[in-house]
């Protein structure tokens, strides 16, 4: 694939002028956003009557989340006005792809630059990601500061500097003050940095980042110990259920990374073949799961095969796709890998998750965080189909904002 420069910027401002077009739309792939800017706009008009209104009305509501995001948003909406924010906040979204393109540049060098780009831009065809511009939610304006942190950390990786380590932290802090469980990828880079720096810079990093988290635990001390019940989930919804969480992760792994397969099934089978006795035993654990375990498929959330298995009334859609999404996981496992599969299963262990938690978070951050393992060798080898691909996220795109419409 060969593109120049200004078919690249082309391709760019395409992407931006369809999230335009959504906005003018009225564009809710995601089921949610629509609902959520409703009940947020909330925050922001009253912490336009006066910062203290504001407060006020954020704690007597009850929320967790941090007011940081909703502070902001008023602030540049008093000066500029409701208009010029919306469209600013657009814009701002997408510089998503545009960054998480420099972070895909900075892991695999050995990869045409031009395939990386168009990779880049699947991003566009998120539906979360796109409602979250649409409907100005906190998921776009924290998973930047995430990407920016992945930046940076790629950086450290080439280059073990100071200013990356700082940079790197800044992002991430950011990140968690705008929605909480990002905290989990601090403890990845922690780890990370723990490797290569000198007992001086560890204690000066466990400093750094204790002055950065204080409002932070002192914040969130005051959320455990509330417990909110969300009453209309008929019971507590920050209850832990780990083994649910997994499988959730492994569904929608397998949902996002199988277009990068496609070209691929043959390895896959000798990759399964080498590692049958493993997958045997997962696959007499999901026996177990199918048989003992309560899915519960009237719930919310839980992201797309739950939705499929709900509308067929059988927990069996489910269950295949989280062992089928086991398995890639299985032949990509590796130390670093492992450490990165744990902190997107452990960043959300509630009961309740719905699909935007890891769109596009789990496509980011495994194919720049993760490394060797089949799908990054499959990349570095150029083995990716881009028309499979993109027919792919098109296709969800679409379904997506057919579901929700006729579910309107």
């Amino acid at each position: 694939m060969i593109l120049n420069k200004n078919q690249k910027i082309y391709f760019y401002l395409l992407g931006i002028f369809s999230l335009v077009i959504s906005s003018i739309m009225g564009e809710n792939s995601s089921g949610g956003s629509k609902i959520d800017n409703e009940v947020t706009r909330q925050f922001i008009d009253n912490f336009l009557i006066s910062f203290d209104n504001g407060i006020k009305y954020f704690i007597s509501t009850g929320q967790v989340q941090s007011p940081v995001f909703y502070i902001l948003a008023s602030f540049i909406e008093k000066i500029l006005g409701f208009n010029f924010f919306k469209y600013l906040y657009l814009f701002i979204s997408s510089l998503i792809p545009a960054i998480f393109y420099i972070s895909l540049k900075k892991k695999f060098i050995r990869i045409n630059e031009n395939i990386l780009f168009m990779l880049s831009l699947i991003i566009f065809l998120s539906p979360y990601f796109r409602s979250s511009a649409v409907w100005v939610t906190t998921d776009n304006f924290a998973i930047i500061f995430f990407i920016l942190s992945v930046s940076k950390y790629l950086d450290f990786e080439e280059k073990n500097t100071n200013k990356n380590i700082l940079l790197c932290i800044f992002y991430i802090s950011i990140a968690v003050y705008i929605r909480q469980y990002y905290i989990i990828f601090f403890l990845f880079y922690f780890l990370k940095f723990l490797r290569v720096l000198k007992l001086i810079k560890i204690f000066n990093l466990i400093f750094l980042t204790t002055i950065i988290f204080i409002p932070f635990v002192v914040y969130y001390y005051y959320f455990f110990k509330t417990n909110i019940i969300d009453q209309s989930f008929g019971g507590n919804t920050f209850d832990i259920d780990i083994l649910n969480n997994i499988l959730i992760f492994s569904s929608l792994y397998l949902f996002y990374t199988i277009p990068f397969y496609i070209n691929n099934f043959s390895e896959i089978k000798k990759k399964i073949i080498k590692n049958l006795d493993k997958c045997l035993i997962i696959f007499f654990i999901f026996g177990c799961i199918y048989f003992y375990y309560p899915i519960s498929l009237n719930t919310f959330g839980g992201g797309v095969f739950i939705k499929i298995s709900n509308i067929l009334n059988s927990k069996i859609i489910f269950l295949v796709a989280s062992f089928l999404g086991t398995l890639l996981i299985l032949i990509n496992l590796n130390k670093n890998n492992f450490i990165v599969y744990l902190c997107l299963i452990f960043a959300f262990p509630t009961i309740i998750i719905y699909q935007k938690y890891f769109d596009p978070l789990l496509i980011m951050a495994v194919l720049t965080l993760t490394k060797d393992g089949m799908l990054n060798r499959i990349l570095n080898l150029n083995k990716i189909n881009l028309i499979y691909i993109y027919s792919y996220f098109v296709f969800f795109l679409i379904i997506s904002n057919l579901y929700y419409s006729l579910a309107l």
